[in-house]
């Protein structure tokens, strides 16, 4: 995933899941979306709520719920997704509800309460705050090829509905 910097006084996406408060930076998000009609294709690892098209590419539709192992969350009509421009092609997070955007100082976190080192800060929203993922540590190496081939049998299904 391309490189996100967690600068001084940055702006970040504020979101709420799972009764949590979470952030990304601004820089990392390309748009929000509501979830459109998803495929499932066969083989769905459990992670992924399914994938939709979007611009002629294969997206697959990740629930961070179950990736950061929190409460999950049903996914629905009004369900928000936060669209993930990256190197390898585009990716959608299932979110519970967007806040909004703010600006920010992000603060250090404690270990503890990284996510298994995905979360790097904290920053201050309305009378709390917001625990700030950085987009390039949501998965692991081996996810991340998982989802490639995912994607890439996605594509490949996808493809033979097209008229010649």
């Amino acid at each position: 995933m391309s490189g996100v910097q967690f600068d001084e006084g940055g702006r970040y996406v504020v979101f709420g899941l799972s009764g949590r408060t979470l952030a990304l930076p601004v820089a990392a998000v390309a748009r929000f979306l509501p979830v459109p009609a998803l495929e499932a294709p066969p083989a769905l690892p459990p992670v992924v709520a399914g994938v939709f098209r979007w611009h002629g590419r294969v997206v697959p539709v990740l629930r961070l719920d179950r990736l950061l192992g929190l409460e999950e969350c049903a996914i629905g009509l009004y369900t928000p997704l936060l669209l993930l421009e990256r190197d390898d092609g585009p990716l959608a997070l299932a979110v519970g509800r967007v806040h909004g955007i703010a600006d920010a100082e992000p603060q250090e976190i404690a270990e503890d309460l990284s996510f298994e080192g995905c979360a790097l800060a904290v920053i201050r929203h309305g009378t709390g705050t917001a625990t700030v993922l950085d987009p390039s540590r949501l998965l692991t190496l081996a996810e991340e090829r998982r989802l490639e081939d995912f994607r890439t049998q996605a594509t490949e299904r996808l493809a033979q509905w097209q008229t010649p």
